[in-house]
């Protein structure tokens, strides 16, 4: 298998919520990559040994793809719709009980999906990044060289799509000083509290796998990053992070070893922040939120835009605060049991929804 064309399946999806089948133009259509996992015997290894975090990524999917469907099909959504409804929802139900399965995008977010399919697909393959970069360090069977090799080879993979994020970390500038910045968070506090809660997880589950070789070690770290995301949960106004967690600060060995890896997820992190921003900011009309959504995407794959150094990045990161993120990935509870993260769900000992 060579490139990414021959693991791809292309089709021409329809933008902007038009009626099936009536586009009124060339321009009224869209080509739109669907991507699919690079071919490997680690693939799958990190939900084998780690049920109850890979289920709650697919959790976290639904989580975003419900937040951009409610901001576009509901221009300025009530502050209490997604405050307290949804929110609610999300922590008091889908997230103690979180799909088996990642659930087709379409399905839940379907205007969204229309409006912007190269954006969701964008979205789509990063996250399929972070699995299969999982499974490789999940995978017991791996030497430290063929992990190296196999995260390069993921990597090229990755890269080879004209749906990558850049690997060249941006300024902070890219999600706090644009014309619309800050719009979501100012007006949804709780819920973007709840989505960089998300973006913690994603990055501080690196951590174990690396930091720990004793799989019983490397079980129990686990254990502790998934009760410090239960926590995060407690208290919204005093527990969710207050600045978004970067993999500098909350992942620093993974950082250190894979930074290609650690920048596309910070960029794609930031990118989820801006793409909320643009939805509901009053400085963007809703004629012009696609174009800016889309202007956004060539931003966080352009190399040049808005970049910063290696050195300029970890610093900034290291800036905001480990606390303020989220708090470190490991190393901040006692040795704990084993089971819930190897065969189920786990929630700190004063979770309101612990059994």
């Amino acid at each position: 298998m060579k490139g990414f064309a021959r693991c791809l399946s292309l089709v021409i999806v329809l933008a902007g919520g038009l009626p099936a089948g009536v586009p009124s133009s060339l321009e009224a259509q869209e080509r739109v990559y669907h991507p699919m996992y690079l071919p490997a015997d680690h693939n799958w290894a990190f939900s084998e040994a780690y049920p109850a975090v890979d289920r709650l990524f697919n959790a976290f999917d639904y989580g975003h793809g419900v937040l951009y469907e409610t901001l576009w099909a509901r221009a300025g959504a009530p502050v209490e719709l997604l405050e307290q409804e949804i929110y609610r929802h999300l922590v008091e139900e889908i997230l103690p009980n979180p799909p088996r399965m990642p659930m087709p995008e379409a399905s839940f977010m379907p205007r969204y999906a229309r409006l912007v399919p190269l954006a969701k697909e964008m979205f789509e393959w990063a996250h399929i990044l972070h699995r299969q970069s999982y499974d490789i360090l999940a995978d017991p069977s791996l030497s430290e060289e063929e992990r190296d090799a196999a995260m390069d080879d993921l990597l090229a993979y990755y890269e080879s799509s004209p749906l990558a994020f850049t690997a060249v970390p941006k300024g902070m500038e890219i999600m706090d000083e644009q014309f619309f910045s800050k719009t979501f968070r100012e007006r949804y506090p709780r819920f973007n509290g709840l989505i960089w809660a998300y973006h913690w997880l994603q990055v501080a589950v690196y951590e174990p796998l690396l930091v720990y070789d004793d799989p019983h070690a490397r079980q129990a770290a686990m254990q502790a990053t998934l009760a410090r995301f239960w926590q995060m949960l407690e208290d919204p106004a005093e527990t969710l992070p207050t600045e978004m967690p970067m993999a500098p600060a909350i992942a620093p060995t993974f950082t250190e070893r894979y930074p290609r890896f650690a920048a596309i997820f910070d960029n794609l992190h930031m990118m989820h922040d801006v793409i909320s921003d643009v939805l509901v900011s009053e400085e963007v009309a809703r004629r012009d939120v696609r174009a800016e959504i889309y202007r956004q995407a060539d931003l966080f794959r352009d190399p040049g835009a808005m970049a910063v150094s290696d050195e300029a990045w970890i610093a900034m990161a290291l800036a905001h605060g480990v606390d303020a993120q989220g708090g470190p990935a490991t190393g901040w509870l006692p040795e704990v049991p084993t089971r819930g993260a190897h065969g189920g769900h786990v929630h700190p000992p004063h979770h309101p929804h612990h059994p």
